[in-house]
């Protein structure tokens, strides 16, 4: 494993989680969408570092966790040390799952689909492992940042100088497409939003998110025209914002979307 796939899962780990309270309300929404007598087993395509886990994982739950990355599934291990009797990791590909039709209660995707070109693929397979009665839930979050946006933009527009633009926005309109397919199959999607929250970001932890490529849009961009448009962003950001580490609000929201089968 590369020590870079190790630093970006920790980089992952720090800059995209979820502060305690907002995880346990996820949690207990997840929870209260399970119906069934049996004690129920949870699969999570996309596990990643375990923000969505590990505190249905604290609450007793069966967990297959799966991820294709075996930098974050390392770092899940570890923060899970001590509360794995009940967890099973799997280092596989969400379009390709190994488990039999049928064997789970819920499947959960949080932000996956848009990662995926050939999503219909690790739909189907979420739907196929699915018991009859089992329910899929897929989560998101919405973010407003005023500063956040400006990098991101800035960014944005020094790869386009370099002759690459970049397309943003792949993550609703995924979301809008899967919602279409589940409704072509029959199924009842139904949204809400679970909680919402503020927190405090600073400049210098916004450019280390993008240096890290931990958002979707960046990952098409060659490396060494990413290295060229961060160099100039950093620049740029220190003469725009002066103190990197001054810190500016950030208002989140997590959206829950349940489908379940007949």
């Amino acid at each position: 494993m590369s020590n870079a796939l190790t630093r970006v899962a920790y980089a992952y780990d720090r800059l995209r989680a979820y502060p305690p309270e907002v995880a346990g309300r996820i949690a207990t929404a997840l929870s209260h969408a399970l119906l069934t007598r049996e004690e129920p087993v949870l699969l999570e395509l996309g596990v990643g570092t375990g923000r969505i886990a590990l505190p249905l994982i604290a609450r007793g739950y069966r967990y297959i966790a799966l991820d294709a990355d075996p930098a974050m599934l390392e770092v899940f291990r570890q923060k899970a040390a001590g509360v794995m009797r009940k967890v099973r990791l799997l280092l596989a590909d969400a379009r390709e799952v190994p488990l039999p039709d049928e064997s789970v209660h819920a499947v959960i995707v949080v932000h996956l689909w848009h990662l995926l070109p050939d999503w219909p693929r690790a739909l189907a397979e979420a739907l196929r492992v699915l018991k009859p009665g089992g329910v899929l839930l897929e989560g998101w979050d919405r973010v407003e940042a005023e500063a956040e946006c400006r990098l991101q933009e800035r960014w944005q527009a020094l790869v386009a100088e370099e002759g690459f633009p970049v397309v943003r926005g792949t993550h609703s309109r995924r979301l809008k497409e899967v919602e279409e397919a589940l409704r072509r199959l029959g199924l009842r999607p139904r949204t809400r939003e679970v909680v919402a929250w503020r927190e405090e970001r600073t400049p210098r932890e916004a450019l280390e998110a993008l240096q890290e490529r931990l958002y979707s849009f960046t990952r098409a961009v060659p490396q060494e025209v990413h290295e060229r448009a961060m160099s100039r962003l950093w620049a740029w950001a220190e003469a725009e914002f002066g103190d990197l580490d001054r810190p500016f609000p950030v208002e989140k929201r997590f959206f829950l979307r349940t489908s379940r089968l007949s």
